[in-house]
């Protein structure tokens, strides 16, 4: 029986033993390693001292210019791979590569031609930076018109036909109650004629302090048919407001409309009489436009004019004939006219023949 208990005494003694031995660490992990292998290598460390610039009240149209300065504070190379700028916004140049305790700079331009009010401008940079790889940059300002344009920067000409002008005014005010005076208007092109005047009180927009002055836009009956989409410059001499911008759009039409301007057939089998395609000719009231000399110069094609309102519209259409040869016809529409701005109407023609 001792012999029993000490056996047991034994074993106890030597599971205790091996219990107290030291065990082997696990093996690191791959990621674990990759994780410290980075952590030792050098890295850079982008730091920008004023990420955010706000340059208060501005004059409209004033180009607004932000430095931002950039630092490594790391222990690597900091390379700047992209500097993105939102909408009206643009970077003129940046430091691509900083050493390290070096610095560089992004250097941003607003244009705020086409702003009024609160603006926030952003820049988004990218670079090589593990812990930050896209810093956002903000550039601010209240912009404000010191001269404004009443009721708005913008004239439109609708409905201007060729032969007859068009007129519109506007009023240049001082917004902050300022004397100026202007010193010229000119359009960056287009066939307008340009006239200015201070306004007496009398005609003073009332209630509001400060010079005003009336700018007249002329299209004269001259101008040439086409779309109209220029630009007015008004040099003054206010100090805030030495150059206001003026945008113009419109369009000026023909007095005789033709519509559509084109005839196309599109493609069709020429064994089978073709359906006429239609198209209207209108005159401005007041006027009697008369039509003569109606000539197609194919004679695959025929035509016939109906006058749906004597001297002010009329209906042309136009019929390709049976059995055409196969391949695309071409022909042109020419109608005479007693309009002394459009002596002669050519409507192009197209078909093809399978």
């Amino acid at each position: 029986m001792n012999r029993t208990i000490m056996s047991s005494f034994a074993a106890v003694l030597v599971a205790a033993a091996s219990f107290a031995q030291p065990q082997a660490a696990p093996a690191a992990k791959p990621a674990d390693a990759a994780a410290a292998k980075a952590a030792a290598t050098p890295q850079p460390a982008i730091d920008i001292v004023n990420k955010i610039q706000d340059f208060g009240t501005v004059p409209k149209g004033e180009k607004i210019k932000a430095t931002f300065e950039v630092r490594n504070t790391g222990k690597a190379p900091l390379e700047i791979s992209q500097v993105r700028p939102t909408c009206g916004c643009t970077v003129a140049n940046f430091t691509r590569t900083i050493a390290p305790g070096a610095s560089g700079n992004i250097n941003a331009e607003v244009d705020t031609t086409g702003f009024t009010g609160p603006i926030s401008k952003a820049v988004l940079v990218f670079s090589n930076d593990p812990t930050t790889p896209q810093v956002n940059l903000v550039i601010k300002a209240d912009v404000r018109a010191f001269v404004e344009v009443l009721p708005r920067p913008l004239v439109i000409f609708t409905n201007v036909l060729q032969g007859e002008p068009a007129t519109q005014k506007l009023v240049l005010a001082s917004a902050d109650g300022s004397d100026f005076k202007i010193e010229s208007a000119a359009a960056t092109s287009g066939p307008y004629q340009l006239s200015y005047r201070e306004l007496p009180a009398k005609e003073r927009i009332p209630d509001r302090k400060g010079s005003q002055w009336e700018l007249t836009v002329t299209v004269p009956a001259t101008a040439p048919e086409g779309m109209l989409n220029q630009k007015i410059i008004v040099k003054t001499t206010s100090p805030k407001a030495p150059e206001v911008t003026i945008n113009v759009t419109g369009a000026v039409r023909p007095v005789v409309q033709v519509i559509p301007g084109t005839i196309d057939f599109g493609t069709v089998a020429g064994d089978a009489l073709i359906g006429h395609n239609v198209l209207i000719i209108n005159n401005r009231q007041g006027t009697e436009l008369q039509l003569s000399d109606v000539k197609i110069d194919n004679p695959n094609f025929t035509t016939e004019v109906i006058p749906l309102q004597a001297g002010q519209r009329f209906q042309v259409a136009v019929s390709m004939k049976a059995g055409v040869p196969k391949g695309t016809q071409k022909a042109t529409l020419t109608i005479a006219t007693n309009d002394p701005l459009r002596k002669s109407i050519e409507i192009p023609i197209t078909a093809v023949v399978q």
